[in-house]
């Protein structure tokens, strides 16, 4: 369902051309977390009543070096991709030039476009751009998935972040496809992600659309009327 989603993104964005780039992209980008909210309502639900959350404890590298070198040794394992994709996504949010380099280390190089003056040797493409940038105009988004939720404010300690794993599934028989269930302390149902293995063995993120999606507000704003 996903990869669907992205290519008819990609489409969109091909079809355009110079500054018209962007404006498509982000357009078409929003257009799809509205419809991908939507459309895994009914997915996610199912599963939450199958999963129980299990903790995946992280460190909120800073530093790409650090961040590069400790996801490399646990590239093996979809959950830690998909932990270390948010823990970019947290540094976007609060330095874009310190979280895109490490999120399209995370993410799969067909969505990504080179660049040699990125430590990564990759910048985001129009599509992703646009996505962290929906999740930077709400930094509750990100922080909502490593350990904070909305009924104690997004209140968030950096030193002690964590992920709420529900489950793994494959995606097909050869086990090169799998989707990460995991819990946001911001919404009501469970938010699948889409990874594949390279032929390094590492997962990468195909399809991230659904963390991009919004959360609720924090209880005190959304009990105040």
């Amino acid at each position: 369902m996903f990869d669907k989603i992205r290519r008819s993104a990609s489409k969109a964005v091909k079809r355009v051309v110079g500054d018209a780039v962007e404006d498509a992209a982000e357009k078409e980008t929003r257009k799809q977390v509205s419809k991908v909210e939507t459309q895994y309502k009914e997915e996610s639900a199912k599963a939450f009543k199958e999963m129980k959350a299990k903790k995946i404890p992280g460190k909120l590298f800073k530093d790409f070096g650090k961040f590069k070198g400790a996801w490399e040794k646990n590239a093996d394992e979809p959950e830690q991709s998909v932990l270390f994709l948010l823990i970019a996504a947290y540094n976007y949010c609060k330095n874009p030039k310190i979280g895109e380099p490490m999120a399209t280390l995370i993410l799969s190089n067909k969505h990504n476009q080179k660049s040699s003056s990125s430590p990564s040797g990759y910048v985001l493409g129009p599509t992703n751009k646009e996505l962290l940038k929906h999740m930077a105009e709400d930094i509750n988004i990100a922080k909502s998935y490593l350990g904070a939720n909305y009924e104690d404010d997004y209140k968030f300690n950096e030193d002690k972040i964590a992920m709420d794993l529900l489950g793994v599934q494959p995606e097909d028989e050869t086990g090169k496809y799998v989707k990460v269930f995991i819990k946001s302390g911001g919404k009501d149902m469970p938010t699948p992600v889409g990874l594949a293995r390279n032929k390094d063995g590492q997962w990468k993120i195909t399809e991230f659309s659904s963390i991009a999606t919004g959360c609720r507000k924090p209880s005190s704003v959304e009990d105040d009327f």
